[in-house]
């Protein structure tokens, strides 16, 4: 991936003085907004200056007067908390997690949203990891609860053992013990099993995924347990606050580039990032994928980590592109519950229709169920588990509504379930 380097800032002290007297700060609040990166930047029009350098060398100026610093290891890093970042992150806690809290889904589409999120966050983050398999086979592989068959499955269900793991860990502080057997279960039975177990005893180089180039040199194998002791210090911490979201991005952006183990990397730090927001109360982040986002955009994700590498170690392109990726996961979540509601109003009407003829409100809520949305189909059991009736009770249910021609049932392999037969014969019997 081609991604020019920033040039030295040229010299700023004819700089400090109008900087001080504010002289460009309509501009500057433009770039904190959208935080050009130097190849953004250089060929742009209607600067201040003509020369790009003199720009550069300006917003530079700007940005190192209010970074906030943090060091791993013997690097510093940077991160500068534009407005633009506090009002995002603001807006996000309000809005779409105020929202959601406000206005939630019913206790039974949210179970099956979770259990569909897991999945496919398991399954994306193998896939940008370089698993194979289709998300139609990993689904089935995983609610089948058959074996893995092959790398690409093992990986997927891998991640799954992981997300598991960590829901379990909130209210543990993090250290090498945790981290360690995350990763192990992360690897289990794949080809980067060999290297579980302990950080890295050896030098290793991060490819770019497109051209092969290398894209990032992670610290010596002697220096990574300095890192990661800094690293762990970090995520416990609690006397300087930061904001978990930047915090959490922080963590995944210094894990990825520390590089602590052999292979695993990326799986590792995606789940470090969700359990700490999980740990940080952001119990919703359970019903999201991340991982299916980042993959969606996987060169933007590549090229803030370079963008921060190259620009002085200014981790605030990482954090940007994480909140961007947050809020399309979790607007993808709000799309979901907005469905479900109209979803919900229109099976109402056909369920009230459906009781009028002479229908049980268990047995018309299932046919409208199945009405409103396509290729829908449900099993006795959960049928029976979701209005807390016996099997015996469920399959007499059944039975008249395949007796009146609304319901059918249909068998694949083991598994029994059941279709609505057509919209018309809904349609038809409301009628007649």
């Amino acid at each position: 991936m081609k991604l020019e380097k920033p040039p030295k800032t040229g010299n700023l002290n004819d700089l400090h003085e109008s900087y001080i007297n504010r002289k460009y700060a309509d501009f500057l609040k433009i770039t904190d907004e959208k935080y050009p990166y130097w190849d953004d930047l250089k060929y742009k029009k209607g600067l201040p200056f003509e020369d790009p350098l003199k720009v550069w060398s300006l917003i530079k100026l700007h940005r190192r007067l209010n970074y906030h610093a943090l060091t791993f290891g013997h690097t510093e890093f940077n991160f500068f908390l534009t407005e633009d970042i506090q009002r995002s992150i603001h807006e996000f806690d309000l809005k779409l997690i105020g929202g959601l809290y406000q206005h939630p889904i019913t206790p039974y589409d949210e179970i099956e949203y979770l259990k569909s999120s897991i999945l496919e966050e398991a399954i994306a983050s193998s896939q940008m990891e370089g698993a194979a398999t289709t998300t139609k086979v990993a689904i089935d592989m995983l609610k089948s609860g058959r074996e893995p068959r092959g790398e690409s499955e093992q990986m997927i269900f891998n991640n799954l053992r992981g997300i598991n793991f960590i829901k379990e860990e909130l209210d543990s502080p993090i250290d090498f013990k945790f981290i360690i057997e995350l990763h192990q279960i992360m690897t289990a039975n794949t080809k980067a099993e060999y290297c579980s177990g302990n950080f890295r005893n050896e030098q290793i180089y991060v490819q770019d995924y497109i051209d092969g180039e290398i894209a990032h040199t992670p610290p010596t194998s002697d220096e990574v347990e300095n890192y990661m002791a800094d690293l762990v210090s970090f995520v416990n911490e609690e006397d300087d606050f930061i904001h978990p979201i930047i915090k959490a991005s922080i963590i995944h952006f210094i894990f990825a580039y520390i590089h602590p183990f052999m292979d695993g990397n990326g799986r590792t730090a995606r789940a470090l990032f969700y359990w700490y927001l999980m740990k940080k109360d952001y119990s919703l982040m359970k019903a999201i994928s991340i991982s299916r986002t980042i993959l969606d955009s996987r060169i933007q994700y590549d090229k803030a980590f370079l963008k921060t590498e190259y620009d002085e170690n200014d981790m605030t392109y990482f954090i940007n592109y994480s909140i961007k990726t947050l809020k399309l996961a979790f607007e993808k979540l709000i799309h979901y519950r907005d469905k479900k509601k109209k979803e919900q109003e229109a099976a109402e009407l056909i369920a009230y229709k459906l009781i009028k003829k002479g229908l049980s409100t268990r047995q018309a809520d299932l046919v409208a169920y199945l009405y409103t949305e396509e290729d829908r189909h449900i099993t006795m059991t959960t049928f029976g588990d979701k209005h807390q009736i016996v099997r015996q009770t469920a399959r007499r249910d059944l039975n008249e509504l395949i007796t009146i021609g609304l319901i059918e049932e249909k068998k694949s392999g083991r598994e029994i379930f059941f279709t609505l037969k057509s919209h018309k014969a809904v349609e038809k019997y409301i009628k007649n």
